[in-house]
């Protein structure tokens, strides 16, 4: 086959190839990633090209711009800096462009009868004179129409592209921003560029600001400010607030725009709180949304502050399903438990909490014995798959994400239950909710959840307060605790067991900001925690990857699947990419030609046969009752022609990946000490050291050692330990969910 291809190489050592596309390889709709090959004039082999464009189609002739470079495995390719789509020249290259599936009905077969017939002009017909390609064979006035339309957009496609490209947006965002907007992607950023910034996930003020400077507009158009101070709050949202105080509102968004007067400001803020996208409660500004959310929680709480007017289940039936189940689990339950059972029968909201060691799980038992011997409709839930999973093996009864208790409609992307379709149990109103690892729920999802309870129904949060908050806006389970009005127990006692724990002293150590004086190995001393003092970064490296595949599995006999490696931080030698990358050569090499099967990700992450990965989103169209972010497995199988895998959940589950699925996954090896959250791990190998200086905080090591069931290795520096231990910095968030709450409930009791 013959093509006006060719290559030129300029003085600056880039490359112009100019082919039509042989193959496509892969290609992300997602972003545009693609791996081509591309037929070359004069040249016999197919030339690879790694690039981003979007809309490709085999036949297509390209123009690309880039320069050679060597791939470990799959060997010399081009690495695009553009990719331009031109239109095929050749009877050749437009039969094949048009007969390669772009348009639905039109084959290999049909796409040669057009061309015999219109040659170098087929094109041109179809774009303008579809009458005339109903006369070929087989085609008619309806599938002609269909032909031009789709070639119209193909054509109105290239042009948004070019348009993107040439004001300096990556080829990868441009195919994102066309996939989004289609063929009104032009008019739609020239309205208002920052759109992408408001609703385009992983674009932020700055690229959004960035085009719209390019597109001419002026630096103080009220545009420009008005998006500056939305997104300066929507920042301050993903840092977990619920609000800020105008002035510090004003210091961000003044920051974020680089102008020198906030102050100037102030009327685009009235002017968002007008059009409804902001709220002004006296100095707060919140985002629309979480003010409403806010509200409903804090009313809520403020209605279930008092105990039910009847009594619902008897002292001596409560008593008598005590002494049952005390019997069954052969313990003796301690007042404060036996106090937690009692308020929990007697008030329709109660908030539990207790570090390791306090009888959480012994009092989630308790209630739901409790509760079933008095036949109420019981549904447990929790925040992730695993504390789910967990929750429902202590109990022994069904226990499920809180988005599956909500179940989630992917169609409105809302939640089915909520105020006008209560929780159900076997077509019944829900009597009891029990939510364990609560601390993780933040202000959003509170709202969703306490919307879907029953009026007369007892909901009860059992969490660890010392714990992370959630990592979306608001403390919600740290401000129910504070309010003195909210029923609440805190579990205190520690047990035998509990008292000749190392994990368990360290942790209550690092609560009270004592630096805990965590053990080093000396040959002897048979302890369930220890210290590793590494101060180099590389040597911290070195010793996590030769404890988790050779010594943890052989001193103590772990298998390498119970041990997880918990850091700080993504990045760095000692961040979760570079860990995971060296855990997986030596837990699970490259086994090329054998099963071991592998899918390389556009990111360079290279997915295996066998590999523990992590969901890092939410995907509710994947399997019944969808996968969730913090949801761990294995893959259980590889399917590299398509591009597709298999995982195996650790609740048991196998989902099925498609291609656009698996860019959601990655390695699990190692893991953030936030993701970990919801978690019971056998062995957990905690990195701490200087390079994490920013994220070292009280919070977040208290939640990295408390994930430790049966074994806690810490590695890394003593000056970090110290840091992270004396350090209290999580709890400063904007909400006034507590002054809400306390404010409602005293108007609510000043009424009765």
């Amino acid at each position: 086959m013959s093509s006006p291809a060719h290559t030129e190489t300029s003085p600056d050592d880039e490359v112009v190839i100019r082919g039509s596309i042989e193959r496509i390889t892969y290609h992300n709709s997602e972003n545009g990633f693609s791996v081509l090959q591309l037929r070359v004039l004069e040249q016999t082999e197919l030339i690879p090209v790694v690039g981003a464009v979007a809309d490709i189609q085999i036949g297509q002739e390209l123009v690309v711009r880039g320069s050679y470079t060597e791939h470990p495995k799959f060997g010399r390719q081009i690495k695009a800096a553009s990719i331009e789509v031109s239109t095929p020249t050749t009877p050749e290259g437009i039969e094949r462009y048009i007969g390669s599936g772009l348009i639905k009905g039109i084959g290999p077969k049909t796409a040669a009868r057009i061309v015999e017939r219109f040659g170098n002009d087929t094109l041109e017909i179809i774009h303008n004179y579809p009458e005339k390609l109903a006369r070929v064979p087989g085609i008619g006035r309806h599938k002609a129409k269909l032909i031009s339309a789709a070639f119209a957009d193909q054509k109105e496609a290239g042009e948004v592209m070019r348009f993107l490209v040439e004001r300096n947006i990556s080829t990868g965002l441009a195919s994102r921003i066309y996939k989004m907007y289609g063929t009104k992607s032009i008019e739609v950023l020239k309205r208002d560029p920052y759109l992408l910034a408001r609703e385009m996930k992983g674009i932020g003020f700055a690229t959004a600001d960035s085009l719209a400077l390019n597109l001419g507009l002026a630096t103080n158009s009220p545009q420009r400010l008005k998006a500056g101070v939305y997104y300066a709050l929507e920042r301050a949202r993903d840092d977990g607030h619920c609000y800020l105080p105008e002035e510090h509102l004003l210091a961000r968004a003044a920051d974020l725009l680089d102008i020198e007067d906030p102050v100037t400001l102030l009327p685009h803020i009235a002017s968002l709180v007008q059009e409804r996208f902001l709220h002004r409660s006296e100095e707060k500004i919140y985002l629309e949304a979480l003010f409403h959310a806010e509200q409903f929680v804090a009313q809520f709480v403020a209605a279930r502050c008092k105990p039910f007017e009847m009594e619902r289940i008897s002292i001596a039936q409560i008593n008598h399903s005590l002494e049952k189940a005390a019997k069954e689990l052969g313990i003796t339950f301690s007042t404060e438990q036996r106090q937690a059972v009692y308020y929990a029968t007697q008030f329709p909201l109660l908030v539990l909490t207790g570090g390791p060691g306090c009888g959480k799980t012994t009092v989630i038992k308790a209630l739901v014995a409790t509760f079933q011997d008095a036949k109420c409709n019981l549904a447990l839930a929790a925040p992730t798959g695993r504390a789910a999973q967990r929750m429902a093996q202590v109990s022994s009864m069904p226990s499920r994400t809180i988005h599956r208790l909500l179940r989630f409609d992917p169609l409105t992307g809302g939640f089915i239950h909520g105020i006008n379709d209560p929780l159900e149990v076997d077509g019944e109103p829900v009597d009891v909710v029990i939510i364990d690892e609560a601390s993780m729920i933040d202000i959003q999802l509170a709202k969703d959840l306490f919307s879907a309870i029953p009026p007369g129904a007892t909901l009860i949060l059992v969490g660890d307060k010392d714990q992370l908050p959630s990592v979306g806006p608001g403390r919600v389970f740290g401000d129910l605790l504070s309010v003195p009005e909210v029923q609440s127990i805190s579990l205190s006692q520690l047990f035998r067991r509990s008292q000749e724990s190392t994990i368990n002293s360290i942790a209550h150590n690092i609560n009270a900001g004592i630096v805990p004086d965590i053990p080093q190995p000396d040959g002897e001393t048979k302890v369930d925690a220890y210290f590793l003092p590494k101060r180099d970064a590389e040597d911290a490296a070195a010793l996590v990857e030769k404890l988790v595949a050779d010594q943890l599995p052989k001193k103590f006999g772990f298998h390498p699947s119970d041990i997880v490696v918990l850091t700080p931080s993504n990045r760095g030698p000692l961040g979760t990419a570079q860990l995971n990358e060296r855990l997986q050569t030596v837990l699970n090499p490259d086994q090329t030609g054998t099963k071991a099967q592998e899918i390389q990700l556009p990111s360079g992450l290279t997915l295996r046969y066998q590999d523990r990965v992590c969901q890092r989103v939410n995907n509710y169209n994947l399997d019944s009752i969808g996968v969730f972010n913090g949801d761990v497995g294995t893959i259980y199988e590889v399917n590299p022609a398509d591009r597709t895998l298999t995982v195996e959940l650790w609740d048991g589950r196998l989902i099925n990946y498609d291609k656009k699925a698996v860019g959601q996954l990655s390695h699990a090896y190692a893991m953030t000490v936030h993701r970990s959250q919801g978690s019971e791990i056998p062995c957990v190998v905690l990195v701490l050291h200087e390079s994490h200086y920013t994220l070292l905080e009280r919070q977040l090591i208290y939640t990295g050692v408390t994930r430790a069931k049966k074994l806690l290795v810490v590695v890394g520096s003593p000056k970090a330990l110290k840091i992270a231990t004396q350090r209290m910095s999580a709890k400063r968030r904007c909400t006034a969910l507590h002054e809400r709450i306390s404010s409602s409930a005293l108007k609510r009791f000043s009424l009765e």
